[in-house]
């Protein structure tokens, strides 16, 4: 039968208008049986952020075994995991953007380095894992927290997700009362059982990996819980199983001798001290409380990973935005150079990756171009960090010896915010929560940091050095003393200049 005479048999009634679909007929008789589109396999990534969760007094995998069993036990846990802006917004911006914070222009939370104006303003929404995957074909998506002040625009959606689902007010914290930015939105949640931040970030992971599994795109997920950020509750679930804990007593708790630390913490001592005596055990288990229904999301994730028949096709990624400080060095929240704040748990799992561990120093700004790798995305040069690929796939041989940190406290000013000196005359009552800026380096045996309050009459800068080899604890300044400064007077002067190159440093100069 001619082509003709099979177009009048399939279209009697309009055979002219059929003519379009004949030509639609014979195009697919010449495409060769094995030039269909292929379906693109690249995988999944998921990254599960935690607020606040230290690496150090928490005994994170024994309070959360599900996750420790669904992503450690399946893959590689890193022992040195660090946080190099150890606050939440800077280090959050680190890992949108794998970059370190006197970079992305974000060194604290709020203020002209601080928050996401600073983020926004400095131009870095153009360039996150979002924008990057987004453009390279991946459906993304996120819920919960981002970045902090994203309550100055509650409207705004940045550039490269599809799904969006961020927290717009502090209340995020409480676990109830809160809105979310549901793609353009402003949906209020309450009270109740129901409302649970946390339950709500879980029931948007299910449904957000559901509808992707069956578009045909590979996707990446972003959920991250305020848990267990003071002052997060436990879920009503776990309230009855919470057990008033005390926080871990460690040699550096309440740190009895201050006077070796910068004079900020010295002058702050006293204050510091009742603060903690007074919430820290309440905090403690609040903390202890609230990682529960995050341990319960990691399990859903992976089980509708699992029953959407992705797991084996997607990287897990579990970590926190920056440590905490439970009463070491007389030290609550974070923000300090000091190991309590900059250690973070990390673990993933995925395609290819081995098990055990890593005691590589893995970084936040590690993220980024670790999962644009993933995705066969070139790492951009602008990149601070690296790709973990090596440490995951346990051949760390050539990765560094040593990484630079820092914070942009009250006064810190202009991009570069940790090479600008405090006001002067700042009273010490304000570091009573907060502390000066600071910047450091630490190798695999040192950490020293250079202070740049300026409270002082002779306006002089302060410095810690801290052997971690004998002093893990970091109860021993080495250079506090004219003596101890003439003793390691050739360490200090290897550091200080490491320091100077690190915390000036931009892309490939930084890995």
């Amino acid at each position: 039968m001619s082509l003709t005479d099979r177009c009048r048999r399939q279209f009697p009634a309009a055979f002219v208008v059929a003519v379009a679909a004949c030509a639609l007929l014979v195009s697919s008789s010449l495409v060769p049986a094995g030039a269909a589109e292929q379906p693109d396999d690249r995988p999944n990534i998921v990254v599960i952020l935690a607020d606040d969760l230290d690496a150090t007094a928490t005994p994170v995998w024994t309070e959360m075994p599900r996750t420790a069993a669904l992503i450690r036990d399946r893959g590689i846990e890193f022992d040195n995991g660090f946080a190099p802006m150890p606050i939440c917004c800077a280090a959050r911006a680190s890992i949108l953007t794998g970059k370190y914070g006197h970079n992305t222009g974000v060194l604290t939370n709020a203020g002209e380095v601080g928050g996401f104006d600073a983020f926004r303003d400095n131009g870095n929404e153009s360039s996150t894992i979002a924008t990057y995957l987004h453009d390279a074909g991946y459906r993304t998506g996120m819920a919960g927290k981002y970045l902090n002040g994203l309550e100055h625009d509650p409207d705004h959606i940045p550039p490269g997700w599809d799904d969006w689902n961020a927290g717009v007010d502090n209340f995020l914290y409480t676990g109830y009362n809160y809105q979310l930015n549901e793609n353009g939105v402003r949906v209020k949640y309450g009270f109740s059982p129901a409302d649970y931040q946390t339950d709500v970030i879980a029931r948007k992971s299910t449904e957000f990996i559901t509808d992707a599994a069956v578009s045909g795109s590979p996707f990446f997920w972003y959920a991250a819980s305020t848990a267990p950020h003071f002052p997060l509750p436990a879920a009503p679930r776990h309230v009855s199983q919470v057990v008033p804990t005390a926080a871990p007593r460690t040699p550096n708790y309440q740190e009895a001798d201050v006077s070796d630390k910068p004079s900020w913490l010295i002058d702050t001592a006293l204050v510091r001290a009742a603060t903690i005596a007074a919430i820290n055990d309440v905090d403690y288990t609040n903390r202890l409380g609230s990682l529960r229904a995050l341990d319960e999301m990691v399990a859903g994730i992976v089980d509708t990973l699992d029953r959407v028949g992705e797991l084996d096709n997607t990287y897990l990624v579990f970590t926190s935005d920056n440590g905490y400080s439970l009463g070491s060095h007389r030290l609550t929240q974070k923000m300090a150079p000091y190991e309590e704040s900059m250690r973070v748990p990390l673990a993933i799992a995925g395609p290819g990756i081995g098990k055990g561990r890593s005691d590589a120093m893995a970084l936040s700004i590690d993220l980024a171009p670790t999962l644009l790798g993933w995705a066969d995305i070139p790492i951009p040069a602008a990149m601070d960090g690296r790709s973990l690929e090596g440490p995951l796939r346990h051949d760390d041989s050539q990765w560094r010896t040593d990484f630079t940190a820092e914070y942009g406290g009250p006064g810190a000013g202009g991009l570069n915010g940790i090479a600008q000196e405090q006001v002067p005359n700042q009273p010490s009552a304000m570091y009573a929560l907060d502390m000066p800026s600071w910047s450091a380096v630490r190798n695999e045996r040192y950490l020293y940091v250079r202070w740049y309050e300026r409270e002082r009459a002779l306006g002089d800068r302060e410095y810690e050095l801290y052997d971690l080899e004998r002093d893990p604890y970091e109860l021993t300044n080495l250079i506090k003393t004219d003596d101890g400064r003439r003793a390691h007077a050739a360490t200090v002067a290897e550091l200080d200049r490491r320091l100077d190159e690190l915390h000036r440093c931009a892309g490939v100069e930084c890995r």
